[in-house]
């Protein structure tokens, strides 16, 4: 296929783009406050569900419906189990935005589910999540971090 000069910086702008949203991904949420937890796991929702309507593969469909149907159950859980420890709820009045992050090429998807992966595992190391008091919000923490390394094995298959 033969590409204009129009379609090119088209292509390279689209690029552009998907880089800056995997950026927006690791940039958020370095705390782990009610607030940036929830938004974290609402755009990784988000993110796979959009993922799994544009895909064209069968297998990354099948996947990625799956995969959206364990996360939706589990951070549900975690999220109620978290607020019901401190008697909260959630209150994203001073959250601007949710990035929807909107990809079109497995690369670039698979990098922001390596970061979603990375903010979990980094949960362990947040002075009040890794407290005597919270492993069961870090056992739920494991549940989700499982169903993404399962989700990165099943990639693997035309």
């Amino acid at each position: 296929m033969r590409y204009t000069k129009g379609n090119k910086m088209n292509t390279t702008n689209k690029t552009r783009r998907q880089k800056s949203h995997v950026n927006s991904l690791s940039k958020s949420n370095k705390t782990y406050s009610h607030q940036n937890i929830v938004s974290m796991f609402l755009q990784m929702l988000n993110t796979v569900k959009l993922y799994h309507w544009k895909t064209t593969s069968y297998a990354e469909h099948k996947a990625t419906d799956e995969l959206y149907s364990k996360l939706n159950e589990s951070i549900d859980t975690f999220v109620e189990t978290m607020l019901g420890k401190t008697g909260s709820r959630v209150n994203l009045t001073n959250t601007r935005s949710i990035p929807l992050l909107d990809y079109t090429d497995l690369n670039h998807f698979k990098k922001a589910v390596e970061i979603a992966k990375q903010f979990l595992i980094n949960m362990g190391t947040d002075a009040i999540l890794k407290s005597n008091t919270n492993t069961d919000l870090l056992n739920i923490r494991d549940e989700i971090l499982g169903h993404l390394n399962q989700f990165t094995y099943l990639l693997t298959f035309k």
